[in-house]
Formats: structure tokens, sequence, C-alpha cells
């Protein structure tokens, strides 16, 4: 046990002295416990000592920040090996509620027997506890202790490792919430002055016939969403339809078919939501028709569709 608990208390007092913790930076503290300590190898060198004895001690503290602090504390161990000692260690917290904290401790005790001849030494030590915060002022904790070779076995007819077990009161003299700084008035600042602005907005789009036709293709029917979708955006709207035609055909008759082509358009922007009364619709037949080619042609067969809104647009001042 003497060669596989040590490392392992001083592996998780290591970790835990770089957790944080609720503790108030700039704390100190003053404790004082009692409890006892089992030598864990005394019999090998004494059989007739009581292997349990009882064990005191006094300490105080030091909260650096919320993840460091130090501890100095004086023990005496009775019994049949009494020993007074006095010990400097490493204090780390993990805080598991708003009241309850676990601690890890490492350091090292200096210890000094009268047994037989007497000796002093240092001795390694690494612990556990836990704490409870009673008040701003009190806590309570128990804390568990493992200290690595006490005592010299030539000098002292003894040497073992102790497992020290203690019930400990800590004052904490410091500690509480302190006063927020008081806060400058600030002056009032003046709010920032808003105006409007009115803006006008357009969308324009053109959508294409096949010759001699008035009814809308899957492409024109996506353009005129589109339109759509302006309209809803932008509640203050007028949409303008212009229907036209190619140069094949009579002067009549195209005029009639660029109407068709406009009307068209019109019922189906009138089916998306679109209202009639802020749609105007003209048609020109051929008049402004300029294509030679039939590629040129083709331009010609179209209706024009432009929207167009007001908007108010926020100017901070």
């Amino acid at each position: 046990m003497k060669k596989t608990v040590a490392p392992s208390l001083i592996a998780v007092a290591l970790a835990t002295a770089g957790v944080a913790t609720h503790v108030q930076a700039n704390d100190w503290y003053l404790g004082a416990g009692a409890g006892y300590a089992q030598y864990e190898d005394i019999k090998r060198d004494q059989p007739d000592a009581d292997n349990d004895e009882a064990a005191v001690s006094m300490f105080g503290g030091y909260n650096f920040n919320q993840y460091v602090g130090a501890e100095l504390g004086v023990n005496r161990y009775r019994g049949a090996v009494d020993t007074n000692a006095l010990n400097l260690s490493a204090i780390g917290r993990l805080p598991l509620s708003q009241r309850v904290s676990l601690f890890g401790e490492l350091g090292a005790l200096g210890w000094d027997s009268d047994a037989q001849a007497g000796d002093d030494g240092v001795a390694p030590l690494a612990g556990l506890g836990l704490t409870y915060q009673v008040s701003d002022l009190v806590d309570v904790q128990a804390r568990y202790r493992r200290i690595e070779d006490l005592g010299d076995l030539q000098n002292n007819g003894f040497e073992t490792d102790v497992n020290n077990l203690m019930l400990e009161l800590v004052l904490h003299p410091n500690r509480g919430d302190t006063a927020p700084p008081p806060v400058a008035p600030v002056a009032p600042q003046p709010q920032a002055e808003t105006t409007y602005e009115t803006r006008t907005v357009t969308a324009d789009a053109a959508i294409y016939f096949g010759f001699d036709k008035s009814d809308l293709s899957a492409e024109s029917r996506a353009t005129l969403d589109e339109v759509a979708r302006f309209t809803q955006d932008n509640p203050e709207y007028q949409v303008e339809l212009a229907g036209y035609a190619d140069r094949i055909g009579s002067a009549e008759y195209n005029r009639d078919l660029s109407m068709r082509r406009a009307m068209a358009a019109r019922e189906y922007l009138m089916q998306r939501g679109v209202a009639g009364e802020n749609i105007q619709t003209a048609w020109y037949g051929n008049e402004l028709a300029q294509g030679v080619t039939d590629a040129e042609r083709q331009l010609d067969r179209r209706v024009d569709a432009k929207a167009q809104a007001t908007i108010q647009v926020e100017m901070a001042q």
C-alpha cells in the first residue's frame, strides 16, 4: 500500500490544486482540528504500541486567488510515538455546490519525535478534504492526510506511514460579500434624432412569347413570380405592363396580339395576389418593333413589366 497509495494521492492533489474554486480572493483563515492518526507500520517495529492514536492541529491559510492557496499548520500526534510536526501545503479547491467544496493538499511535514534517542526529519504529505460553508465566517471540514515515512527506525525505534483523519473548524474573518464600488452618475446622453427619407425602388423584367402566341411559358411565369414577390415586400407599389409584337402581320392584328399578351401577364399577377387596381396595362402592337432577323423579332414578342414602390428609409442624425 505504501508504494501505490501515496503517488495516487499526490497526483489527485496536484490535479485539484489547478481547479477553479468559489473561495474569495485575498481570503485568510484560521482553523483547528482534532481526530486520530493510524500508524500503518508501527506494530512491525513496536509490537506493543497502539496503532491508533489521537491527533490535534492548528493551522492558518491564505487564498491568493480563486485557484491557489497555501496553508501552514502545527500538528501533535499523541500516544506511544509522541510527535510534533509543522506542515506547509499548497491547497486547491473544487466547488460541488454553493456551500460544499472538495479540496486537495500537497506539501511537506517537518516532524520532531522524542522517542528513544530522538530525531527529526521531513516527510511528504498529500491529502483530500470536504468543506461545508456554514456562514461567511465559519466552515466545518473533514480532512484525510497521508504522511510517508514518519520517524527514523534507528533513532526512534519506529518508521511508519500515517493515515490521519481530522474534523476541523475554520474561521474566515475577512470573507463575505464585498460592497461594489460606487458608480459615478452618468450624464444622460441626448437621443439621436431619427428622420426618414422617401425613396423609390423598382424591379424591371421582360417576358417573351412564341410566334403568334399569347400564352405564358414556365420561364415567363417564373419571371412574373419575382414581380409578385416584389409587391408583397413593398406594399406601396404600382405595376406597369406593356405588350409588344413583331412586324410580321397587319398592324391591327399585332395590336390585338400585344393586348392579349399584356392581359395574360395581368391575369397571372392577379392570381399571385397583386391588386388589379395597382396594375396599369398598355399595348403597342408592332409600333416599336425593330427586329429584322428571326432572333431580333423574338425580342419584339414580349411584355415589359415594371414594378415601382416608395419606401421610408431611416436616417439617424
